[in-house]
């Protein structure tokens, strides 16, 4: 007979608020399409939760049922174990299009005029079409000639980091997480993030250059791709006795995939529908700060955290 599993269930609304239609939208999709008895908690205007006993035999359909509740859908549903909820003491983000909002490699196609051309091999790579090296070697390829004296310094005053990023951060910080960039970006770019929130590590790729520090079209060192990504996860998680069960993956493309499946806990921020298919969670609000609703944070204790 399968063992019974404390769960919850979080729901995160995408606007400011959780209308009452579509919270006893989601009470009736928990009761009689689930088949489940709840006890409920409101830890927010865009946060309610269910607490949820769920047989452990049973708790991938529900889990796939929840995602789907959510397609087209203004709010997300997140399930998940009640014991691992604020369980989680290590964080490792993709950064363009997560932490940052831009893609990096299309800033620097942009000194060439080619953005368009390098986001057109992006969005087919971060879907799942391509190939990751190959097609980060094909964009890379397509910078040689760039000159790039000046260019990380004028990069880090064009990008944008994310909404709700440094609270978050800062929180997860003053709560003992170890924090990480793993990113199919750029270094230079990376440690700048890294300086900037003041996580624990940063890892990325590195273009090469000439005698004059013009781009050569070429990758100099490993590729950080998907799997590089959750070796680097398995990595600090041993340095710092962390169990990869207490670990959480967040990014936004396919190339993040691998590194969420070794993580107990994967987020799908605003992600491609092949990520947010696979992904344990999914995240399309305005702010990375709800990822602390999604840790049973409410409101009160999140405004102690970021202070």
């Amino acid at each position: 007979m399968s063992e019974e599993i404390s769960c919850v269930i979080t729901m995160i609304s995408h606007g400011d608020d959780i209308i009452d239609i579509t919270s006893e939208d989601v009470q009736d999709f928990i009761s009689f399409d689930l088949h489940l008895e709840t006890d409920i908690a409101l830890h927010s205007y865009r946060c309610q939760e269910w607490y949820v006993n769920i047989k452990s035999s049973e708790f991938n359909s529900i889990l796939q049922k929840c995602k789907s509740n959510c397609v087209g859908k203004d709010y997300d549903l997140i399930l998940q174990k009640s014991e691992d909820q604020k369980n989680k003491k290590l964080f490792v983000f993709d950064m363009d299009s997560t932490l940052i909002y831009q893609e990096v490699i299309e800033l620097i196609a942009s000194y060439a005029n080619i953005e368009d051309k390098v986001a057109e091999i992006t969005e087919r790579a971060m879907n799942g079409e391509l190939d990751f090296n190959e097609s980060l070697k094909e964009r890379v390829q397509l910078l040689k000639g760039i000159d790039s004296t000046n260019i990380w310094k004028e990069l880090k005053e064009k990008i944008e980091i994310t909404n709700g990023v440094k609270p978050l951060v800062k929180a997860l910080k003053k709560l003992g997480c170890t924090l990480a960039v793993c990113s199919g970006g750029f270094t230079p770019l990376a440690e700048h993030i890294k300086e900037e929130l003041g996580l624990d590590y940063a890892y990325a790729n590195n273009l090469g250059v000439d005698e004059n520090l013009i781009l050569n079209g070429e990758t100099i060192g490993r590729i950080v791709n998907g799997d590089i990504k959750a070796e680097l996860l398995l990595e600090i998680a041993k340095k710092h006795n962390i169990d990869p069960k207490q670990a959480v993956a967040i990014g936004d493309g396919a190339n993040d995939l691998k590194m969420m499946s070794v993580a107990g806990f994967g987020i799908a921020w605003n992600a491609k529908p092949k990520v947010q298919l696979e992904a344990l969670a999914c995240l399309n609000t305005k702010s990375l700060l709800d990822v602390l609703y999604i840790m049973g944070y409410n409101e009160k204790q999140i405004e102690e955290l970021i202070k």
